[in-house]
C-alpha cells in the first residue's frame, strides 16, 4: 500500500474524476482489477477504503444507499462525504454488503423494470482480497460476456459461492438485474475494485 508520505488529502474533483474513470473501465472490461489511488481519509472500520473511495466517486445527493450492517459511523461518513441518503434495501440505488447480511441484501436489491432496467441497484460487496493469481482459500471466478474477448479469470477471497449463485439468479432475466462491484484493500496495490455488470456471467469454484 502507498506509504503515508505519498498519500495526499482527498481532492473531490481530481481524485473523484480519476476514480470515476477507473470504475467505468472496470465496468466496460469485466475482470479488470482497478486500483484507486489512496487518499487521506478517516474511514470507519466497517468500510474498506476502496468502498469509501467508490462512494465518493459515484454517490451524490440524488443517490440512495443501504448498509447491510447498520453502523452509525459508516452511515454518517457516507452521508457527510457524498450527500447520499439512506434508504431501505429494496429501494436503495446502492447496497454496501459485508459478510453478515450479504445474502439478504442481495436478494432484496431492486432489479429495475422492462421499461426502466437502469433503475436496478448496484451492489458493493466488500471482500478480503482480489487477485489475478490464485490465493489460499480463494474462489476462482471465470467471467464471460460483453467486454471480454473469450473469458477472463480472477481470484477472490472473502466471499462464498452462494453469493455468486444468488447474483446469477438475480441477473437471469436480462435486462433486469443488479450490477456489482467487489472491493478490497490490498497490502501491495492499495484500494482495489472489480466490476461485475449484470451482463457478465460468473462461474466460480473453490481453489
Amino acid at each position: 500500500m502507498s506509504t503515508l508520505a505519498a498519500v495526499q488529502p482527498y481532492n473531490q474533483v481530481f481524485d473523484g474524476q480519476k476514480h470515476y474513470r477507473t470504475l467505468l473501465q472496470c465496468t466496460a472490461r469485466p475482470g479488470t482489477i482497478g486500483q484507486l489511488d489512496d487518499a487521506l481519509l478517516d474511514v470507519p472500520s466497517q468500510l474498506n477504503r476502496a468502498t469509501a473511495l467508490l462512494a465518493m466517486a459515484l454517490f451524490s445527493g440524488d443517490i440512495s444507499f443501504c448498509l447491510s450492517e447498520e453502523v452509525a459511523s459508516a452511515k454518517s461518513f457516507i452521508e457527510r462525504e457524498t450527500n447520499a441518503k439512506p434508504a431501505p434495501a429494496e429501494q436503495a440505488d446502492f447496497l454496501i454488503l459485508s459478510d453478515a447480511s450479504a445474502f439478504e441484501g442481495l436478494r432484496k436489491a431492486k432489479q429495475g423494470s422492462l421499461s426502466f432496467p437502469d433503475l436496478g441497484a448496484t451492489v458493493v460487496r466488500q471482500v478480503e482480497a482480489i487477485s489475478p493469481a490464485p490465493l489460499p482459500g480463494s474462489l476462482r471466478l471465470t467471467l464471460t460476456g460483453p467486454g471480454i474477448e473469450t473469458e477472463t479469470v480472477v481470484f477472490v477471497r472473502g466471499a462464498s459461492e452462494e453469493f455468486f449463485e444468488i447474483l446469477r439468479e438475480r441477473n437471469a432475466e436480462f435486462p433486469l438485474g443488479v450490477d456489482a462491484f467487489l472491493t478490497c484493500d490490498s497490502l501491495s496495490a492499495g484500494p482495489c475494485v472489480l466490476g461485475l455488470p449484470r451482463t457478465t456471467r460468473v462461474r466460480c469454484e473453490r481453489v
